[in-house]
């Protein structure tokens, strides 16, 4: 709880109306079904929705001061603020109530098309194994001392800063957060600045959001321009050309920066072998490691390249990191064997992407000792022109395609199947099961000996979005429920 008069100073304010400075306020929202008594409101514009639209319901649920991101409404009876530089003041107010707690702890962000999610799951486990105490945040879910369902990749600051908060009072040192372009874009991390930021790759994604692929790439390098402090380090994969395009756009643009390549001849990881298991090679500052990992898919060498270079610009000594890498695993859903049956291994994915698609396939392939089969669909009201890239991919891949539901949305997941199926030529059988668990269920039953099973697009999800709606469902829980079905 804290004073109003020393959360805002007047000369951060353009106007007011009917303001009590020494008003004690209990919590700050932009969310009115959150708000309580004594809490700030802020009323701000949205992609869909603005905030002015719930200012009687944050009052009656107890709203003392209502920030607005438009003009004052004199008609509206109650205590009202409009900021000079509304989410730069919004920033610095949400640090103030919830005491600075980015200072106290390293922020390392994350943002590409692929590799996010394992990168930063990566950084938080290598970071704990050698005595930090780190947090994680991104899709898979919320850990900042205890473990938390993700609803979002990269939450607003709203949500950010209390969980900040949290970690600090735990004696957390480093949380290592995925973030999305969507998230850059509407500069919903306001208030943060991350002491490392990596990138990890770019590819086709998201267009129906950012339009096209130049949007899409400023989106991203807004985490480094914007978001990095002065003296923070940038961690950039050279894995696609849009990294080694951000590198020599920063070395210009922030010349005082510190730069570190990835996936490069200065710091590089490569395949030795599949056991299924990686065993990789590391070339790091004029040093060569080898070391037998627990990770599975040859994409994953990439991202910990990533991970590697971020903790390596951050001080951790290379030796102690390389020890720790033979306990380290692959997050849930990113390449997790979920099952096995009559010598068939069954794989589950997020690979939502074209590019994230065609990696997973490649890095399942040299397990094939028959069929390599790929089940997947794509999400409705999304780019809709990567699905037929997608179907030609599992074409190109696989030796069996089966096409289901992803998570429809509000499309008619029997019309997204029909988009699907324009980038196939139909070289290679394709099955069509509308319904996710009885496309599974299928692929199980005619699993044979050597045969190799993905299942992509949803990972570590636990639920399909259907007509507004999250219906419970999970790929692992259904695997493992109907391989027992099937054994018994």
């Amino acid at each position: 709880m804290k004073r109003l008069k020393d959360l805002l100073s007047r000369d951060e304010i353009l106007e007011d109306y009917m303001v009590n400075w020494d008003e004690e306020i209990t919590g700050i929202s932009d969310h009115s079904q959150s708000v309580k008594k004594g809490y700030i409101f802020v009323a701000r514009r949205g992609t869909k929705l603005n905030g002015k639209e719930f200012i009687p319901e944050a009052i009656k649920r107890g709203a003392k001061l209502i920030i607005q991101e438009d003009s004052i409404d004199l008609d509206l009876y109650a205590p009202q603020i409009r900021l000079k530089d509304f989410k730069e003041t919004l920033g610095k107010l949400l640090s103030r109530f919830y005491d600075h707690p980015q200072n106290s702890i390293t922020l390392v962000g994350i943002t590409g098309t692929n590799g996010k999610t394992s990168s930063t799951f990566f950084i938080k486990a290598l970071s704990s194994a050698l005595g930090v105490k780190s947090g994680y945040i991104g899709s898979i879910y919320y850990d900042v001392g205890e473990v938390l369902p993700s609803r979002e990749t990269t939450p607003s600051s709203f949500v950010l800063f209390p969980f900040l908060k949290k970690a600090k009072d735990l004696g957390i040192k480093l949380v290592a957060l995925e973030v999305s372009s969507h998230a850059l874009d509407q500069d919903r991390i306001f208030g943060l600045n991350f002491s490392a930021c990596g990138f990890t790759n770019l590819s086709r994604d998201h267009l129906d959001y950012h339009g096209d692929m130049e949007s899409y790439f400023q989106a991203k390098k807004k985490l480094f321009t914007k978001y990095l402090k002065e003296d923070g380090v940038a961690i950039i994969s050279f894995e696609t050309e849009y990294g080694r395009r951000l590198f020599k756009e920063l070395k210009t643009s922030r010349p005082a920066l510190r730069l570190i390549s990835v996936n490069d001849d200065f710091f590089r990881v490569a395949l030795i072998r599949r056991t299924p298991f990686l065993e990789l090679t590391m070339e790091i500052a004029g040093k060569t490691y080898n070391v037998k990992t627990r990770l599975v898919g040859d994409f994953q060498a990439k991202n910990l390249g990533v991970a590697l270079g971020v903790l390596y610009a951050l001080g951790f000594p290379v030796d102690d990191l390389v020890k720790a890498l033979p306990n380290l695993t692959n997050p849930p859903g990113r390449l997790e064997l979920v099952g096995e049956k009559d010598g068939a291994y069954v794989f589950v994915d997020y690979a939502h992407t074209p590019d994230a698609l065609r990696s997973a396939l490649e890095s399942l392939a040299p397990l094939q000792r028959n069929r390599l089969i790929v089940l997947f669909g794509c999400g409705g009201n999304r780019d809709a022109g990567k699905r037929p890239l997608m179907g030609k991919v599992a074409e190109e891949l696989s030796d069996l395609i089966i096409l289901t539901s992803d998570n429809p949305r509000f499309e008619d997941p029997k019309m997204i199947i029909e988009d699907i199926k324009k980038g196939l030529t139909g070289i290679k059988p394709c099955y069509v099961w509308v319904d996710r668990e009885e496309a599974i269920k299928s692929a199980l039953e005619m699993l044979r000996a050597g045969d190799v099973l993905l299942i992509a697009g949803k990972g570590h999800e636990d639920y399909q979005e259907v007509q507004g709606k999250r219906i419970p469902f999970s790929d692992r829980e259904v695997v493992k429920r109907l391989l027992s079905e099937i054994k018994g």
